[in-house]
């Protein structure tokens, strides 16, 4: 059995239920994960995470922004610091944020702290905005 946990720090997406592949947005690029995959943790990149679970024809789909996946012989475990559902995303709102985010890395001297998270938020406007495209 290869069961997917999806955990923030506020909410539990996914607990234990069973899956048929899970892709997810590494640090090193995508990683398509079925049964049998070779254990292994990685950083998570912002990005879209897509998952399919047992006896089910839909693939499901969140926006992840930062964390850490961990492969292991019974499933998958995705600790995000935040996750996005479609239905969570606003288009309107996730332009804004890009507009204001860019604004910042034009015109105000960040550190790198600072830089990292205009840059993370950037990601995952684009990402929710991306989400909502998809034709799958």
């Amino acid at each position: 059995m290869f069961k997917l946990t999806i955990v923030t720090p506020e909410k539990k997406l996914v607990v234990d239920q069973e899956i048929l592949e899970v892709t997810v947005p590494a640090f090193v690029g995508t990683l398509n994960i079925l049964p049998g995959h070779a254990m292994l943790i990685t950083a998570l990149e912002t990005g879209i995470l897509r998952w399919k679970f047992k006896g089910q024809d839909k693939m499901f789909k969140a926006v992840v922004s930062w964390g850490y996946c961990e492969v292991h012989p019974q499933g998958v475990n995705i600790l995000a610091n935040i996750v996005d559902m479609p239905e969570e995303i606003k288009v309107e709102e996730r332009k804004q944020w890009i507009i204001e985010a860019e604004k910042k890395l034009a015109s105000v001297s960040l550190d790198d702290a600072n830089f990292e998270i205009q840059r993370r938020e950037i990601a995952r406007a684009r990402a929710g905005i991306d989400l909502l495209d998809e034709k799958y």
